[in-house]
């Protein structure tokens, strides 16, 4: 029988260590420094002192200086916050609470995939590898759409995955897109993107035709678009408006789209902010996959071929999903380096599963830490918690 990624023990270990976390986060009183974080963490706070027919639309409530209604983004980060507050916990920490645990999720689906295309001596090295990333100690604790959008994108590779060999997943992936839509609104776009690019690749050689994963794409897109429907008519229902109409103008309306031959200057800034991020925020494992490819140059047929297929086809989606993700990004005359957030850690996994085979000194220390310390992923996740908690001000924003 193959070892699980996790055994009882661990899974024991990390629930115990989230549950000290939301303790800590309540005890502390913990808020961030983040504006959108706060921004959420208030809104949330509102919104759970308010009646649940009310939770379709929340309102600015003089947050950033505005009083009407809030319509950025659906309110798929504000629910669970909001059924936390109901149950007693206190409001603002309760989306803090729900930020980490995210945070947590993400971690362990990635292993999770990594496992699927490598090994499990792979994943257990990525679960700890990604904890040292700057854009992992940028994002640590924190009450916006990053990490709950993540975790969106690693389920629906999963579920993908697994609807070639049954069609129980295509709720999975139905449920990942209809979930980053409520989430994040228009940037389900960018899952969409990788959906294509892992159907096309196909990175686990799962058998079954190419035609169910194509389908459980159609299905959840209808499903989508009856949710907004319902959505739209709920929030028609509360506040005597249309959301989506609003929401679609307000987010396509004020962009310029770059092109080369117009407004090159503007693309090529762009371009390079985006390019910047996805070397800085992932390092050292970005510097790692550059250095192995580098390092290929003359030689890549080679080397394409002594890896086996499943790792080479997940290294060819995280930089396919990269290079998309600049292009798609890049035009845009709105960007942010969170945006980026999923392409990010597409680079710096492949980076760490590179890093961790080609640095033997790196592999032993992590193999070190993995066999001395019983549950390690676990004990440095919390330890860098406590960190964050203890010294977060201090701690450079990268």
């Amino acid at each position: 029988m193959t070892a699980r990624l996790l055994s009882p023990l661990e899974m024991r270990v990390w629930a115990a260590a989230f549950l000290l976390v939301a303790v800590l986060l309540v005890l502390t009183k913990f808020t961030s420094t983040d504006p959108d974080s706060a921004l959420h963490a208030a809104l949330s706070a509102k919104l759970a002192d308010g009646p649940a027919r009310g939770w379709i639309a929340p309102q600015w409530w003089g947050e950033w200086n505005h009083t009407d209604l809030y319509r950025e983004h659906p309110i798929g980060i504000f629910l669970l916050p909001v059924i936390l507050g109901t149950l007693g916990v206190p409001t603002v920490q309760a989306a803090y609470i729900v930020g980490v645990g995210a945070s947590l999720a993400a971690l362990v689906l990635i292993a999770h995939v990594v496992r699927m295309l490598t090994s499990r001596e792979d994943a257990r090295a990525v679960l700890l590898l990604l904890l040292v990333m700057p854009v992992a100690f940028v994002f640590r604790i924190r009450a916006n759409h990053e990490y709950p959008m993540l975790v969106c994108l690693v389920l629906l590779l999963i579920g993908l995955t697994g609807v070639r060999r049954a069609w129980g997943y295509a709720v999975l992936v139905a449920a990942a897109l209809t979930a980053a839509l409520l989430i994040k609104g228009a940037f389900v776009v960018l899952l969409l993107a990788a959906a294509a690019l892992w159907i096309a690749l196909n990175p686990t050689r799962a058998a079954g035709s190419v035609w169910r994963p194509v389908a459980a794409i159609a299905l959840a897109l209808l499903v989508m678009a009856l949710v907004a429907f319902g959505y739209d008519r709920w929030y028609w229902q509360v506040t005597g408006q249309a959301f989506w109409a609003h929401y679609w103008n307000k987010q396509l309306a004020p962009l310029e789209i770059a092109t080369p031959t117009a407004q090159a200057s503007t693309l090529a800034h762009h371009l390079g902010f985006y390019v910047s991020r996805l070397l800085w925020h992932p390092a050292p494992w970005s510097v790692a996959l550059v250095i192995a490819i580098a390092r290929q140059i003359g030689a890549v047929r080679d080397w394409w071929r002594r890896t086996p297929d499943p790792a080479r086809r997940g290294l060819l989606f995280a930089l396919a999903f990269g290079a998309l993700a600049l292009a798609m990004l890049s035009p845009s005359s709105r960007f942010a380096e969170r945006y980026a957030f999923p392409a990010i850690f597409a680079i710096g996994t492949a980076g760490a599963v590179i890093a961790y085979r080609m640095w033997p000194t790196l592999q032993r220390a992590v193999l070190r830490i993995d066999r001395a310390i019983p549950a390690a992923p676990a004990i440095v996740w919390l330890g860098l918690i406590l960190l964050r908690l203890g010294l977060g001000p201090l701690l450079p924003r990268w």
